[in-house]
């Protein structure tokens, strides 16, 4: 069996979404004829779920920006030995704390400088990130990542390399790796790197950004992406580079405890429902997802005498803010259930029961080339789907073409998509997927295939 290393930064964050792709090809490469050798931080856990997998996984020291500068202040200042031994605990505390809010912070997706109050403080840790997190704050990784994965290229005939991003660092690892060694490389961007539409640096730093991401892909063999239209922006910039898209998908394991409770339901008797059941579980992020579409679609067509929203339920798990007020506002209190956070086996659960599973993305230009994860498990699920996002884009394309439901970014076009299911529901009491998809064609199982494939064609 041929061996590769893969780079990944976010591969024991099992909560994480960065981790479901990283884990995948850790699991389903070996059917495929490739043994991953998986470089990760040590950051003082060890996920239960690594035991199912069978591959190696390689821990090397891990030091973030915070910790790198205030050790080497606390190695610069005078202590008492008494005061040292008094204050490790919580100094260990400390840094395990400032670890944490430092991966939050650097996620610019999650948090920016707006999380601040203070203008003076805002602007300083701007600056500060600009010019010390520079690719990105998991920099100091490098050093032990690169020697660890250099001895087992040493020690044993490695065949390729696979980077992750985000961070870069994982880039820049692997960069000086095919170096070292001149083996077929897949530099793997789940999301862009200066193409980023969430990533926002001052013009200084944005120069030198792009500089140092075309010099690290410069010898990269391809690079991938998670959408098309993403491989397609990053080939403005690498206009000469092989680049591949290869969608993320859903895990079948995830599903398996599902296989007997839809065995039983499909034995069960074939009474109607009595409501047309909407679910939709995750964020809302603060109100960048915005139900107001389909809650004012709703108020809009029962005062046409379109249809009676006692006949429909609405149920929301996890995030919360502000759904209370916005029912109120168009009346559907009644309606609609706030469920709170529930673990991911019981959210499969309650979506399996219902008739349509709701997608809410952020309507915003920048959200055009991405597929939120979400969407694969609602295959696996083979249930229809109501999306409510922006008018274009990646995730719209992908609902048309595999025909699971409706897209919507308008409250006339979210109107007529809820009409239709309405009276589908009313007329046979049920809502049918009418798509022929091959579900396993958006399985993780196929997305390692399509890497194992890359790697196979690298090497030829």
């Amino acid at each position: 069996m041929k061996k590769v290393i893969l780079i990944a930064f976010y591969f024991n964050q099992v909560n994480e979404i960065a981790s479901k792709r990283l884990r995948a090809l850790a699991k389903y490469l070996p059917q495929f004829g490739w043994e991953p050798i998986v470089i990760v931080p040590d950051l003082g856990f060890i996920p239960k779920e690594n035991d199912d997998l069978n591959c190696r996984i390689i821990y090397t020291e891990y030091e973030d920006m915070f910790s790198h500068f205030s050790n080497k202040f606390k190695k610069s200042k005078p202590t008492d030995s008494n005061d040292c031994l008094d204050s490790k605990e919580s100094e260990e505390s400390k840094e395990s704390k400032e670890s944490k809010e430092f991966i939050e912070f650097n996620d610019d997706k999650l948090k920016d400088s707006t999380s601040y109050s203070n203008p003076i403080v805002s602007k300083a840790i701007s600056i500060a990130g600009e010019v010390f997190a520079y690719p990105d704050g998991m920099k100091y990784w490098h050093e032990s990542a690169f020697k660890e994965a250099s001895k087992i290229m040493d020690e044993e005939e490695i065949d390729a390399i696979i980077s992750s991003s985000w961070p870069i660092t994982c880039h820049t690892i692997a960069k000086d790796l095919k170096e070292k060694q001149d083996i077929a490389w897949i530099a793997d961007l789940r999301d862009l790197w200066n193409l980023n539409p969430y990533v926002s640096h001052t013009y200084v730093r944005n120069y030198f950004e792009k500089r140092l991401e075309l010099k690290t892909f410069e010898n990269a063999d391809a690079l991938t992406t998670t959408t098309s239209l993403a491989a397609e922006t990053l080939a403005t910039l690498h206009p000469r580079s092989k680049i591949v898209p290869i969608l993320s998908g859903y895990d079948k394991d995830d599903f398996k405890f599902l296989e007997e409770l839809v065995s039983k339901k499909d034995d069960s008797s074939s009474d109607f429902s009595e409501k047309l059941k909407f679910i939709y579980a995750g964020s809302l992020y603060g109100g960048k997802r915005d139900p107001n579409y389909l809650f004012e679609a709703i108020r809009q067509l029962e005062d046409e005498n379109k249809l009676d929203a006692s006949k429909i339920s609405i149920e929301f798990y996890g995030d919360s803010i502000g759904l209370e007020e916005i029912a109120k506002r168009y009346g559907l209190l009644d309606i609609v259930h706030i469920g709170g956070k529930i673990a991911h086996e019981e959210v499969l659960k309650k979506q399996l029961n219902s008739d349509v599973l709701l997608l809410i993305s952020w309507d915003d230009e920048k959200e055009k080339m991405f597929i939120p994860g979400k969407i694969y498990e609602y295959f696996a699920l083979k249930k229809p789907v109501l999306s409510i996002g922006h008018k274009e884009g990646s995730l719209k394309d992908l609902i048309e073409e595999t025909k699971v439901g409706y897209h919507v970014s308008s409250l006339e076009s979210t109107k007529k998509a809820l009409l239709d299911i309405y009276n589908e529901f009313i007329e046979k009491g049920a809502v049918e997927l009418s798509s022929d998809i091959n579900i396993e064609d958006y399985s993780m199982e196929n997305m390692a295939k399509k890497f194992a494939d890359l790697l196979n064609e690298l090497e030829n």
